[in-house]
């Protein structure tokens, strides 16, 4: 049956002819295929259309065509599926149309061959890929070494930072004068220090094997730090005997003042420029430490914040006053080598450490020789290593370095490596021996390690120390390191503000035809050539490099980096991921919120067709066509 006319299709066709042939040809593209794909979407579109807009005017009661066009429930849900799939298709051929991503209108074009969308697809897919994997590269770079060490920009300057500590030990063990008199003496009261003196000075004297130790009172008394602390005091070389004179920054200072008994691991030693016990440990009077009295004031320096503002060139710790030996530590030595007994190593005279005024500082391995007769030149050169406060957000085995607030000492107050790593032995070698050596931090109450112990503390000494340096090493045929010494408990990274010294030597023997002047306080030239050491510490520089540890990659640059990739493949921009969101969400919410609408007015059109025969009906929701 013919179309009646009213509907207006001839009409219809003409404007949809005039139409195809004047919105959207393109010059570049007259081709049969394209004219062809033209030709069916601008139908497909316009019939569409037109059926809307019949569902407006009803038809007569009469009409055969009613029932037929309204009342068919499938004909209905296929014609939503189709729609739902064109919705799709047209988002995203809008999307590839409208974005700013390079090559993407290509894809979506419907009006260009196969072969080239094809071909634009590829290529946007390639543009993709080698995007990722070079953000890929970046991300592991970022990842895995994002922290880098340099050369700071300002250099430091030398009154920025403290005089190292000096610590002197003579190598002397005890004094023969002493020893002799403890040997010789018929006194019950020194039957313990002879018991203590032949542990120190034989080393075939086996103490619990005396005859001696029967009493178990002697034996506890025998590991109790009060009886060392006694006998070590007693025996050693005291500071004011061994420090003849002592000058710095060009002046006469009195040593006894300047001075302190300090406890290292050569025995009871004398340190310049220390600070006080109560800056060092955290709660020393439960300490088994010397208890020093500082004539000077102190302050609380420390390694990552430095001297306090109301600090002074005369608060301990010392700063630096200038370079050049006469405004140096200068320090005039006895070692009265006649009164040996007994010698920590092959030779005799005194062994130096330089260290950080807030360690506690191990001098029997590390420090260097100093023999009598000899006058020695030492240039003291700082390392100073700062970090980015940004570096701690970045984990601990990345940085490879501490903060001092990120990890508790149980003794010390100030974090430094070697704090670190003196209570680390310390607490290793009391679980696995039962007892800590008397220069090592411990409790007031802890048993003292004596000779019958010296294996167990020396293989303790040496496992602790190997894994510090080196946690993969096989030291599992020890005791129970493997629980004791554990990389959590003992890992002992450098800080990241720390302050090392390293000193250069030089040396020559004394000349016997010098004239002795005021300064070295001494009349007897053989006697000071044979006993004295002289010593000179100073700078020879005023400014020093500074290493710091900064960010490689810090977020910033790796989101630039990556914009910057990905601008260079795909074109892409921060916009360009705006565009994406709004046609996933908003475009397809507004899909799905019109769809609804028309589906409405659709129910409302098919009741008015059923109960009226010819209504003139006006959809609700003008925009929604």
């Amino acid at each position: 049956m013919a179309t009646p006319d009213v509907f207006g299709l001839n009409k219809l066709k003409k404007t949809m002819e005039h139409n195809i042939m004047e919105e959207t040809v393109r010059p570049r593209r007259n081709n049969a295929w394209t004219m062809h794909k033209r030709h069916q979407i601008k139908i497909s579109n316009h019939f569409d259309s037109h059926q809307s807009r019949l569902r407006k005017t009803i038809p007569g009661e009469h009409d055969e065509s009613v029932p037929q066009s309204y009342n068919t429930r499938t004909k209905q849900k296929g014609i939503t599926s189709g729609c739902n799939t064109i919705k799709v298709v047209k988002t995203f051929t809008d999307y590839c149309d409208r974005c700013s991503l390079h090559g993407l209108k290509y894809v979506g074009d419907l009006q260009l061959h196969p072969l080239e969308r094809i071909f634009w697809t590829v290529a946007f897919i390639l543009a993709v890929v080698t995007a990722a994997y070079f953000i890929t590269l970046l991300y592991h770079k970022w990842d895995d070494s994002p922290v880098i060490e340099s050369i700071a920009a300002r250099a430091t300057k030398m009154v920025s930072i403290p005089f190292p500590a000096v610590t002197v030990c003579n190598m002397n063990k005890a004094r023969k004068s002493v020893a002799e008199e403890i040997l010789n003496s018929k006194n019950p009261e020194d039957a313990l220090n002879k018991i203590l003196l032949k542990d120190l000075c034989d080393e075939s004297y086996e103490i619990y094997s005396s005859s001696t130790v029967k009493d178990k009172d002697v034996e506890n008394r025998i590991g109790n730090w009060d009886t060392i602390q006694n006998f070590m005091t007693y025996v050693r070389q005291p500071c004011h005997d061994m420090i003849q004179s002592c000058y710095y920054a060009g002046q006469l200072e009195k040593c006894e003042d300047i001075f302190n008994p300090s406890l290292t691991d050569e025995g009871i030693c004398c340190s310049f420029n220390k600070v006080k016990r109560d800056f060092i440990f955290r709660n020393p009077r439960d300490l088994s430490d010397l208890n020093v009295t500082f004539p000077m004031s102190a302050t609380d320096w420390t390694p990552e914040a430095g001297y306090p503002p109301e600090s002074t060139t005369r608060t301990l710790p010392w700063r630096p006053r200038g370079t050049g030996s006469h405004l140096g530590l200068t320090l005039v030595l006895d070692a009265k080598i006649d009164d040996y007994y007994c010698s920590s190593t092959a030779s005799t005279g005194f062994k130096v450490r330089l260290h950080n005024p807030v360690e506690t500082p191990k001098v029997a391995d590390f420090g260097f020789l100093v023999s009598a007769g000899e006058e020695y030149r030492v240039t003291i050169r700082p390392i100073i290593s700062n970090a980015s406060p940004s570096l701690r957000k970045i984990p601990e085995s990345k940085r490879q370095c501490l903060f001092s607030n990120e990890k508790y000492l149980k003794f010390y107050r100030t974090y430094t490596q070697r704090n670190c790593a003196l209570e680390c032995e310390a607490n290793y070698t009391l679980a696995t021996c039962s007892c800590v050596p008397y220069y090592l931090p411990k409790d007031a109450n802890t048993t003292i390690c004596a000779k019958r112990d010296e294996n167990c503390t020396t293989e303790a000494r040496k496992t602790s120390e190997i894994r510090l340096t080196d946690e993969s090493a096989n030291t599992s045929n020890f005791g129970t390191d493997s629980q004791e010494l554990s990389p959590k408990r003992c890992q002992c990274l450098p800080g990241c503000n720390e302050l090392r010294y390293r000193g250069t030597l030089s040396s020559s023997a004394m000349s016997g035809k010098f004239t002795l002047s005021k300064e070295y306080n001494a009349t007897n030239q053989t006697y000071f050539r044979q006993n004295t050491a002289v010593v000179h510490l100073f700078f020879t520089e005023s400014q020093f490099m500074a290493y710091y540890k900064s960010e490689l990659f810090g977020f910033t640059e790796f989101l630039s980096n990556t914009g910057g990739l990905l601008g260079l493949f795909l074109g892409f921009s921060f916009l360009s991921a705006v565009e994406a969101v709004y046609f996933i969400s908003m475009r397809v919410w507004c899909s799905v919120l019109q769809r609804h609408q028309h589906a409405a007015a659709d129910r409302q059109t098919s009741v008015l067709l059923t109960n009226s025969s010819h209504v003139s009906v006006v959809t609700p929701y003008p925009f929604a066509q």
